[in-house]
């Protein structure tokens, strides 16, 4: 009988595993397995675990059994599209397909069916993935607590705004998920769902054809059960689809990199760790240890001044999100609000409200402060393998609130790519250890995290 508590069942990082699709693409090859009683197996698992988990806004049931009938009849033939063909795929609801509904948690756009798909949708439905829904999201990527609930525990979050997304990945309803990230979207409820995350170097994925209120700070994140599964269908997606038009997009072949130990890491505190909780902090230590023990050297605030320089530009990140935020977001959301304001939730109203005094004065030092913070991040990111700090302050509070994304802000605003590595837990619930580098380093920094993580599990 169902656990409606905890219908994922048990947590631990040592032990759980999330479905894999990179793992089990050998069996489709040999003939032992197929995609499409892959999907079925996926569908059993959705058919039990949602009723209490509630991660998708639609399902497309029939849509994605005729997409991995297809490509079990292209492995058969020993010709599948591409290292994703048979893939079954979540969609956060902010991510445009021509044939389900764009809805983006808002009653503004109930039953709104676009007639085009995102260009990472239409590039991974061409190479054979086999898109299973829309996952729930958080009205406009900003609004109130979704109705989905985490896995491991239903009375806490699973984080938002891609709440759908990381939930249905930890439940392992699929092996993979697209999200979106503003500022915490997609490494936060990674690190509370326990699920393997790239939020990357900003404009590395192409975002055309997804909703954006602040288009210097979103990216396209993406979530998954394994890191492989995660780094090859990102850099597929780009591959085809390219970065957002005049960036040069994410680098890096798309097999997986092999695991690579870090010679040299940097430990952050941020401006997270005055509020993170003792438990998370004794967490994160005590891998910082392991680290040690395993011959890493790790350095801190304390060992170098240009870290403690780039330390207090970060504890400043809280403020200069708030400013680049608000005042981008003002368009699309204050025509919605003047088109329909009963139709915007009270937290997206709120932050229309603390952005109105937003001058483009206070836009433009904001700008020049990032840039300023961008120079030091990528000087000390050349001194080491990578940085590493908490994804969040502590696991997923009791409640729907959305939690704390204070450890988030910094790599939304510098546009730094990050990774969560679902390696830490806090009274049997997931909590995510955050690894950070330089720009167009997303390739390299999956390497390191796929080597930090082994120390526990497969990625």
């Amino acid at each position: 009988m169902l656990d409606t508590v905890a219908p994922a069942g048990a947590y631990d990082p040592a032990t759980y595993r999330m479905l894999s699709f990179h793992d089990q693409r050998g069996r489709f090859l040999d003939g032992s397995d197929t995609p499409r009683a892959y999907l079925e197996r996926c569908l059993e698992r959705i058919e039990a675990l949602e009723p209490a988990v509630k991660a998708w806004a639609f399902l497309n049931t029939e849509g994605a059994r005729r997409a991995a009938d297809a490509a079990s009849a292209r492995y058969k033939n020993g010709a599948p599209l591409s290292p994703i063909d048979g893939m079954p795929i979540g969609i956060k609801d902010l991510i445009e397909t021509c044939d389900m509904p764009t809805e983006y948690g808002s009653d503004l756009f109930r039953g709104n069916r676009p007639i085009r798909d995102a260009a990472i949708i239409y590039f991974t439905r061409q190479a054979g993935a086999v898109f299973v829904g829309k996952t729930v999201t958080v009205c406009l990527g900003g609004g109130d607590p979704s109705i989905t609930r985490n896995p491991f525990d239903t009375r806490r979050t699973p984080g938002g705004s891609s709440s759908g997304t990381a939930a249905a990945v930890a439940a392992r309803m699929v092996p993979f998920g697209f999200g979106t990230h503003g500022r915490g979207s997609t490494t936060r409820p990674a690190s509370f769902c326990g699920t393997f995350s790239l939020k990357p170097t900003y404009g590395s994925i192409n975002r055309q054809g997804s909703w954006s209120a602040a288009h210097s700070l979103d990216h396209i994140g993406s979530l998954g059960g394994t890191l492989s599964d995660v780094w090859t269908t990102a850099r597929f997606a780009a591959r085809h689809a390219g970065g957002d038009p005049g960036h040069p997009g994410l680098y890096g072949a798309v097999e997986p990199p092999a695991p690579h130990k870090p010679a040299r890491l940097v430990r952050l505190d941020m401006a997270g760790w005055a509020v993170a909780e003792d438990s998370a902090k004794a967490a994160f230590e005590a891998r910082v240890a392991a680290l040690k023990q395993a011959g890493v050297q790790v350095f801190s605030r304390h060992d170098d001044p240009a870290i403690e320089a780039y330390e207090q530009l970060l504890a400043r990140m809280s403020q200069l999100w708030q400013a680049l935020y608000r005042f981008e977001m003002r368009w699309p959301l204050y025509s919605y609000r003047d088109h329909d304001a009963s139709k915007l939730e009270a937290r997206l109203l709120r932050g229309l409200a603390e952005g109105a005094n937003t001058s483009q004065e206070t836009y433009r030092a904001a700008l020049v402060d990032r840039e300023h913070a961008r120079a030091l991040h990528e000087e000390i990111a050349r001194r080491c393998d990578g940085m590493i700090t908490l994804s969040a302050p502590g696991a997923a509070p009791v409640g729907m609130d959305q939690g704390n994304a204070i450890f988030n802000e910094p790599s939304s605003v510098l546009g730094a790519p990050a990774v969560n590595l679902p390696i830490l837990s806090v009274d049997a619930m997931p909590l995510g250890l955050q690894l950070l580098g330089p720009w167009h380093g997303d390739e390299r920094l999956v390497a390191v995290g796929r080597w930090m993580a082994e120390i526990h599990r497969t990625a």
